[in-house]
């Protein structure tokens, strides 16, 4: 008897070949036509279809009935997340972004897509649950419809799995405007640096590692680091209160220095990038100089300027 029929449109080949593949994987060294089932495939007039044929009176039959039908949702899920999910999501994308410009559009996909093929660092597993999740509702069809169009029940059915995808879609926007507030963040901060008036020629900003900074004014000697997040950026006519979360970006809008000697070791790290970003042709990077393995180390402690050489000329 028939089981189950399950067809979808196909563009060519190319697409029927994975068809029959997401499927067949799923079957593959099981040897299912001894336990009295059969699986057959056919591609014709842009059409692939998968059957599925049982025989009711073989003693293995309602024992691996179930397990059938597992299998071919697998498979099934498989296709549909290989051919068609990314499209959803584009889909999706362009309808929640549908006032935004293309250009923001596109960075909406590229936030969204590898989460689409990864998942998120902090939630490993991610496209795993999805299929399982699309599996599930597949094989719910395929008990209570048996034989239907693959594009039929993606448009009409497996709710919770869209629901998972309009989840990252969100995710993306999110993480879209955070860093659009960021982007703007960093662009007032650069603003205010460039009109604010200097209150010290130099300092001395030595990079310990990862957030840790020392600061020495330009006699070298050690100036507090902002505790707090808030400072005051204050310009001809303005003064405004601003939360930054970096202690040390805080600390140098407070100093408000002509120059920036910064000396580290590292200077692709985040953090030394925002620096750069934000006080741009105050910052001189020093990455070797004489004096640098002395500053880094902390053992400034009872040396004056004269035992460590001319900083102000590194």
């Amino acid at each position: 008897m028939e089981l189950f029929a399950v067809w979808t449109d196909v563009s060519g080949q190319e697409e029927a070949d994975q068809f029959y593949r997401c499927v067949k994987e799923k079957t593959k060294g099981l040897h299912i036509s001894k336990r009295g089932f059969r699986l057959t495939f056919k591609h014709n007039d842009g059409r692939a279809t998968w059957m599925c044929r049982g025989n009711e009176n073989h003693e293995d039959f309602q024992q691996w009935l179930p397990r059938i039908s597992d299998l071919l949702s697998l498979g099934l899920a498989d296709f549909i997340m290989e051919t068609q999910e990314r499209s959803m999501v584009e889909d999706m994308i362009a309808k929640a972004c549908s006032v935004m410009d293309e250009h923001e559009v596109e960075k909406v996909n590229r936030i969204c897509m590898p989460l689409l093929l990864n998942g998120d660092l902090d939630q490993p597993g991610l496209r795993e649950r999805r299929r399982t999740t699309l599996a599930g509702g597949l094989r719910q069809d395929l008990e209570d419809v048996h034989f239907f169009h693959l594009e039929g029940i993606i448009n009409f059915r497996i709710r919770p799995y869209k629901q998972e995808l309009q989840e990252l879609v969100e995710y993306a926007l999110d993480e879209f405007w955070m860093d659009r507030q960021y982007e703007e963040f960093m662009g007032l901060l650069k603003y205010f640096v460039f009109f604010q008036e200097a209150k010290v020629p130099l300092v001395h900003l030595v990079h310990k590692g990862m957030h840790e900074f020392q600061v020495l004014d330009a006699g070298l000697n050690l100036l507090p680091v902002q505790k707090d997040e808030q400072v005051v950026v204050e310009m001809p006519g303005l003064e405004l209160e601003m939360d930054i979360e970096d202690m040390i970006v805080s600390t140098l809008i407070s100093i408000s220095p002509e120059k920036v000697m910064l000396h580290t070791r590292t200077p692709d790290l985040p953090i030394i990038s925002t620096i750069c970003q934000i006080f741009e042709d105050k910052v001189q990077i020093c990455h070797h100089c004489p004096e640098c393995e002395v500053l880094r180390s902390g053992l400034l402690t009872g040396l004056d300027a004269s035992d460590l050489g001319n900083y102000n000329n590194c």
